[in-house]
C-alpha cells in the first residue's frame, strides 16, 4: 500500500512540476514578446513574476537589468548589467546593442558609440530593421556628443516634487495674469489612466502652491493631453474627440476653480480634422497640429495647418506646414511665437540627440520659407524625449516636459530661461613639476546641473579658453588622456555676462604623492 502512495505522490509531484514548468514557459514567452516591442516596463513587470517563481529560469536576471535601465529612470546602476558581458556577450548578439541604449541614457555617447559599433560589426545574422535601428542610434550617440559638447545657452531647473510626481506631467502652460501654471497629469491613484488638468500658483522664487485640480474643464487620454492658453484673451483651449476632432475653451473666473465650464470654440472647425496635438494663435485663426500620416502599422506624424478665412469665417483645408519642416520620421507639439515668424517644434527626426527633442525654424518674411530645422541643443533637448515646449510672453523662458536621466517620475516639468555668458581662459600648472598640463582638457561643471559642462583643450602651454555661464558655482575637472578625472577646487563667478572682458583664472594640477 506505501508503495502505491509513493507512486501516486510521485505522479502528482510531476503533474504539478510541469503545469507549474508549463506556466512559466508561457509568462517567459510572452515577456519575451513585450521585451522586443520595447515595452520595457511592461516586460519587467512579467520577468519579476517569473523571478518568484524561478528565480534562475533562462536569461530572466539579464533581462531583468536590460528592462530596469531602460525603463526606470532613477535606476543607473549598471554594475550588474556589466557583469554579465563576459557570458551574455557570446551567447546574445543583441548585447552590445543593448549596452548601446543604456549607455545613452546614462550620457556615455562615445562608449555608447563604441558599443553600437560593436553590434553593427558582429559578424552575426541580423535583421535589415535592426540594422537601420542601430545606426540610427549610432547618429544618435554621434549629435548627442556634439551637443554635450557645444551647449546652448539656456539653463533649466526641475520643477519642485510635489509638482512633479512619480507620475507622468504633462502640457505646461504659464497664464502670466495670474501667475497661474497649468498642466495635466494622471496624479489620481485612483484613475492612472486618466489626466485632468492641475493648476499652481507662483509662491516666489522657485516654489509653487501645491496643484489643486481644476474638476468642471474635463478629464483626458495621454494621448490627447494637452493644452494651450491664448494670452491676448485668456482663453484655456482644449481638444474633444467629438465631431472627429473640435476645439472647445474655458474662460478665467471669480469661481472656486478659476475657470468655466467648457464651451465650443467653432462649429466649423471639425470640417479640418483636428488632431488633439494641437497650437492655436494669438487672433485665433490659424491652427498648427500633429496630423498622424501613416499607414495603421507604421504610422507617424507631420504638422500641418489651416487658417479661418475673415469672411466666410471657413476654416481651410489642411495642409502641411513646409515640406522642410516634416521629416520621414515624427513632427509633433508645435508652437509658433506671437509674431508668427519662430515655429518651434518636437521631432524625432532631422537631427536629433536621441528621442523627440526640441527644433526651432524661422521665417524668411521676403521668401515665405522657413529656414531649416535647428536643434535647440543641450540643455533642452537630452537622449530621451523633449515634448510640450511653450515660451513665456517675454519669449526668453518657458516650460517643456521631459523623460531624462534624474527626473522625479514618467514625464516632468522643466523651467528654462535664456542666460548670459563671458569669456574666462587661464593656465593649468602641475603642482609636482611646476609645469604646464598639456594632454588634458578641463571642464566646467555647474553644481546646479552636473549633467551640463563646458570643456577646453589644454595647449602646449597648459593655456585653456572658453565661455562660461556668467554667474554660477563650478566643480572644476581635469581629463586626463586615459579618461583619468581628477576634480580640483570648486570655482564660482558672479558677472553680469557678455563677452568683451575675458576673466583669469590658473589652477593647479594636485600631487598625487601628497596626503
Amino acid at each position: 500500500m506505501m508503495r502505491v502512495i509513493r507512486v501516486f505522490c510521485t505522479i502528482l509531484t510531476l503533474i504539478i512540476f510541469t503545469d507549474t514548468q508549463a506556466q512559466i514557459f508561457k509568462m517567459y514567452k510572452e515577456a519575451e514578446e513585450v521585451f522586443y516591442d520595447e515595452k520595457f516596463a511592461e516586460a519587467l513587470e512579467l520577468y519579476q513574476a517569473i523571478e518568484e517563481q524561478d528565480a534562475n529560469y533562462e536569461d530572466i536576471q539579464y533581462k531583468i537589468e536590460i528592462c530596469k535601465l531602460l525603463s526606470i529612470t532613477q535606476y543607473e546602476d549598471m554594475e550588474p548589467f556589466n557583469n554579465y558581458e563576459a557570458v551574455m556577450a557570446k551567447v546574445d548578439k543583441f548585447y552590445y546593442y543593448w549596452k548601446g541604449r543604456i549607455q545613452m541614457k546614462e550620457y556615455e555617447f562615445e562608449e555608447a558609440l563604441l558599443s553600437l559599433k560593436k553590434f553593427i560589426d558582429l559578424p552575426a545574422k541580423k535583421s535589415d530593421e535592426i540594422m537601420e535601428e542601430a545606426r540610427r542610434w549610432a547618429n544618435w550617440a554621434t549629435n548627442a556628443k556634439y551637443f554635450m559638447d557645444h551647449p546652448k545657452y539656456y539653463e533649466i531647473h526641475l520643477l519642485e516634487r510635489g509638482v512633479n510626481t512619480e507620475k507622468a506631467e504633462l502640457s505646461p502652460v504659464y497664464f502670466a495674469e495670474n501667475e497661474e501654471l497649468l498642466f495635466l497629469s494622471n496624479q489620481d491613484e485612483s484613475r492612472p489612466d486618466q489626466f485632468q488638468i492641475y493648476h499652481t500658483k507662483h509662491t516666489g522664487n522657485r516654489s509653487w502652491s501645491k496643484p489643486e485640480v481644476i474638476y468642471n474643464v474635463g478629464t483626458f487620454t495621454r494621448d490627447n493631453s494637452n493644452i494651450e492658453v491664448v494670452a491676448e484673451d485668456g482663453r484655456l483651449f482644449q481638444f474633444r474627440t467629438e465631431k472627429g476632432g473640435d476645439l472647445f475653451y474655458s474662460e478665467p473666473t471669480d469661481s472656486k476653480t478659476g475657470w468655466s465650464a467648457p464651451r465650443e470654440f467653432d462649429s466649423k472647425i471639425s470640417s479640418t480634422h483636428l488632431s488633439s496635438h494641437f497650437f492655436i494663435n494669438e487672433h485665433e485663426d490659424r491652427i498648427i497640429f500633429a496630423k498622424d500620416v501613416g499607414s495603421k502599422k507604421d504610422a507617424n506624424h507631420d504638422l500641418y495647418q489651416s487658417f479661418k478665412d475673415p469672411v466666410s469665417g471657413e476654416w481651410s483645408k489642411p495642409a502641411p506646414f513646409a515640406s522642410n519642416i516634416n521629416s520621414e520620421y515624427d513632427e509633433d507639439s508645435p508652437y509658433l511665437s506671437p509674431d508668427e515668424r519662430t515655429l518651434y517644434f518636437a521631432s524625432d527626426g532631422h537631427s536629433t540627440m536621441g528621442g523627440y527633442d526640441i527644433f526651432k525654424s524661422t521665417l524668411d518674411t521676403v521668401t515665405l520659407t522657413w529656414s531649416e530645422p535647428e536643434n535647440l541643443g543641450f540643455p533642452i533637448n537630452s537622449p530621451d524625449d523633449e515634448i510640450h515646449f511653450k515660451l513665456n510672453n517675454d519669449q526668453m523662458s518657458g516650460y517643456f516636459t521631459s523623460n531624462r536621466l534624474h527626473t522625479i517620475g514618467d514625464y516632468d516639468i522643466f523651467f528654462f530661461w535664456e542666460i548670459h555668458t563671458v569669456k574666462i581662459s587661464g593656465r593649468v600648472l602641475d603642482e609636482k613639476t611646476g609645469k604646464a598640463m598639456t594632454n588634458a582638457r578641463i571642464f566646467f561643471r555647474p553644481i546646479g546641473y552636473p549633467d551640463m559642462y563646458f570643456f577646453s583643450q589644454l595647449d602646449n602651454q597648459g593655456r585653456y579658453e572658453m565661455e562660461i555661464t556668467a554667474d554660477d558655482v563650478f566643480k572644476i575637472e581635469i581629463k586626463l588622456p586615459d579618461n583619468t578625472i581628477v576634480p580640483l577646487d570648486n570655482f564660482e563667478i558672479h558677472a553680469t555676462g557678455g563677452t568683451k572682458t575675458t576673466y583669469l583664472k590658473d589652477f593647479v594640477f594636485p600631487d598625487p604623492d601628497k596626503e
